[in-house]
């Protein structure tokens, strides 16, 4: 797995420093190093690999903007956040017209830096890949599949052990929608054949009749209208790998075929007289039970035994419902870039919604929900009334948007913390009153800090392990928060 992204900082103010150094810390797909001079900043961006840059405008403060500037032409695939000093608002619009990636204020908010980082290293995982070995995962991607469950990082895992294995067959079992070929590409672009053809082939959408010559090719003279000998795909996928999707729909003649090329490593063109030597890895994968199909005669055995060398299994998103927000963010970006579209942004119901829905047709169905809303939401704010009727039927939002283990710790019913919950109702921009002319951003930040933790609280029975798992916190962090807002004592665990 890749090394963490690097951030490189301009700060030479210790106790701001180390603010900005803990945040990053918290975030494993970083680690950040400094430069306390501009030239070494010049030195290091030209002989090391940095990703980011989080630059302080007071320092220098002579030439802090210019600088800036001087960076951003001359480093153009360098992510940069300008740091906007207090006090020094009027640098906002001079930042903006650099067309900086972000920016930020000092003193530094953990919150603000973790939007930043959780932003950059989207952007950083959406970029294409350049060649083999320094491709585009990060700690929550792989190869275009997304996920931080412990599932899916077991997955990765596995895949990267088996892709090094380059001759074992392999067998991938999930559900429609869940990704089985971005899987099977990543075991052939991690292993040594990524130089060769991948070739997939769906076994369910080529007629019985066709399948045969499709795979295997003919000579000339074969049969009616073959006018020249064709390549098939299994010879076409020599020194590579061939990918067979929905396996279990292949009809018991050519499941017999399939066999000799996994046995002997060589195959037979129809209308052919002398088999043909192939260094062809096979990929299998499907969504029916092939031990039931066995069972039942209908998929040989022997030919079950010889695909399922190694066997994996991809987990439907129902049962991975912690990555919906990741997957939710990188289908946004990337449909917003493709069609050259500000992104929407979604609200905090909208998310839960989405994480509380059943996902029958998988990761397939919530991007195909994402491209949707892309074409009619662009640069808007989507609110739960804007999500199609499916997504939002049965939905309560006081209920968990995942489900969690069972919690031993029941809080208890105190005056105190029923009316906490009477006031868990999540306010919205357009619940504030504007008429005053003057709103108090930080009381209402606190505000909506202290019914997030609370609904978190809830969701989980007062668990505040797995209420910081659900907020993305460290525990440590949610403990210290909750004694700030002099809410420790209204649960109990």
């Amino acid at each position: 797995m890749r090394a963490p992204f690097t951030i490189l900082l301009a700060d030479n103010t210790l106790e701001k420093t180390d603010i900005l150094r803990d945040s990053i810390k918290d975030n494993s797909a970083f680690h950040c190093s400094q430069f306390t001079s501009e030239k070494e900043l010049f030195s290091i961006l030209n002989h090391s690999s940095i990703q980011l840059l989080l630059y302080d405008l007071a320092f220098p403060a002579k030439n802090g903007l210019t600088t800036l500037q001087k960076i951003h032409t001359d480093y153009p695939e360098l992510l940069i956040i300008a740091v906007i000093p207090e006090g020094a608002e009027e640098l906002i619009e001079s930042v903006l017209t650099l067309d900086l990636f972000f920016y930020i204020h000092t003193p530094y908010d953990p919150a603000e830096i973790r939007i930043a980082l959780k932003r950059a290293q989207s952007k950083i995982n959406s970029r294409p890949s350049v060649e083999h070995g320094k491709r585009q995962e990060s700690l929550h991607s792989f190869y275009g599949m997304i996920g931080q469950s412990q599932r899916m990082r077991q997955l990765f895992e596995l895949i990267a052990k088996v892709a090094e294995d380059e001759f074992a067959t392999v067998l991938i079992r999930g559900e429609s929608g869940t990704g089985k070929e971005l899987v099977a590409k990543a075991i052939h672009t991690h292993s040594k054949r990524h130089k060769n053809n991948f070739v997939p082939v769906n076994c369910a959408a080529i007629p019985d009749d066709l399948l045969e010559s499709e795979l295997f090719g003919y000579t000339k003279g074969a049969f009616t209208g073959a006018l020249q000998n064709k390549k098939g795909r299994i010879e076409y996928a020599d020194g590579g790998t061939l990918f067979l999707d929905e396996i279990g729909d292949m009809k018991p003649s050519l499941q017999a075929k399939l066999l000799r090329v996994l046995q002997e490593k060589e195959f037979e063109p129809v209308g052919g007289l002398k088999a043909c030597p192939v260094d062809t890895r096979i990929v299998a994968a499907t969504h029916c039970d092939l031990e039931h199909l066995v069972s039942e005669g209908r998929f040989r055995e022997d030919l079950y035994y010889r695909l399922s060398v190694i066997p994996l299994s991809i987990p439907p998103l129902k049962e991975r419902r912690d990555d919906i927000p990741l997957l939710l963010e990188a289908f946004i970006q990337t449909y917003s870039t493709r069609r050259g579209r500000e992104p929407l942004t979604l609200s905090p119901q909208v998310i839960m919604a989405l994480m509380s829905y059943e996902w029958r047709g998988n990761v397939r169905e919530l991007e195909n929900l994402v491209q949707h809303m892309s074409i009619l939401f662009s640069g808007k704010d989507v609110r739960l009334e804007d999500l199609p009727e499916k997504f939002t039927a049965g939905f309560d939002p006081t209920s968990a948007p995942v489900e969690l283990p069972p919690s031993p710790v029941i809080p208890e019913k105190t005056e105190q913390n029923e009316q906490n919950e009477s006031e868990s109702t999540v306010t919205t921009v357009t619940d504030i009153s504007w008429e005053s002319g003057q709103v108090d951003f930080n009381e209402l930040i606190n505000d909506f800090e202290r019914q997030l933790i609370i609904q978190a609280m809830k969701i989980t029975g007062g668990n505040k392990k797995e209420a910081a798992r659900l907020l993305n916190l460290k525990r440590t962090t949610l403990l210290e928060k909750m004694k700030k807002k002099e809410m420790q004592d209204i649960w109990e665990g």
